[in-house]
């Protein structure tokens, strides 16, 4: 594969972590709204939904956590779109230098392809740094979205304990949070599987 394809692809992967981290923090917003939904419901159940109580402050700081990692994630995909650009401007000087300096014998164009070669050396070990780091990220992520799939089947089970009306809003907000939670490790695991090694 050529330097030019590597740059593209490269692009290509930062393009659908942007969109992937944005459709992240919307759907985060919602998860966290429901989380607060969730804390308020539980406060009117009087004392009887202790249960509920507890995993609905669980969802509420999984939702915080999820907001945090997608804050990070955020800040290393622009981390990864300005790396990728500046390598792609440096290859497209790394060509004409090396076009020049194959018609030259001039010992100046020798040495700046030599400094241009291990400048795109190191531009290319950070890009490889920033995917490692974005990875091991996106799977801390795919974990939470695992963690707030129990966390709402144990608010369905909890919602039982409530009132008619309570388990009716209770089961409402759970089931909510559940879609939400499953869209969240829908588009991670995409992503994940968009951004692997080869992909």
């Amino acid at each position: 594969m050529d330097s030019e394809h590597e740059s593209n692809c490269s692009f290509e992967k930062v393009v659908i972590l942007n969109e992937a981290a944005k459709a992240l923090l919307a759907r985060s917003a919602q998860v966290n709204l429901l989380a607060l939904d969730a804390m308020v419901q539980s406060k009117r159940g009087d004392g009887n939904l202790r249960g509920f109580d507890e995993v609905s402050s669980q969802m509420r700081s999984w939702s915080r956590e999820l907001h945090q990692e997608l804050g990070q994630l955020g800040e290393l995909s622009a981390t990864l779109l300005s790396r990728t650009s500046l390598r792609s401007k440096h290859n497209r000087k790394l060509v004409l230098l090396e076009k020049a300096n194959a018609a030259s014998e001039n010992a100046d164009l020798r040495s700046a392809c030599v400094r241009c070669r291990a400048e795109q050396g190191s531009l290319d070990a950070a890009l490889g740094r920033d995917m490692r780091r974005i990875r091991n990220l996106l799977g801390d992520i795919d974990q939470l979205g695992l963690m707030a799939i129990v966390l709402s089947r144990a608010a369905m089970i909890e919602a039982v304990s409530g009132d008619e009306q309570q388990r009716a809003q209770l089961h409402q907000v759970s089931s909510e949070f559940y879609r939400n939670s499953e869209a969240v490790l829908e588009t991670i695991r995409s992503t994940i599987a968009a951004v692997r090694p080869g992909a």
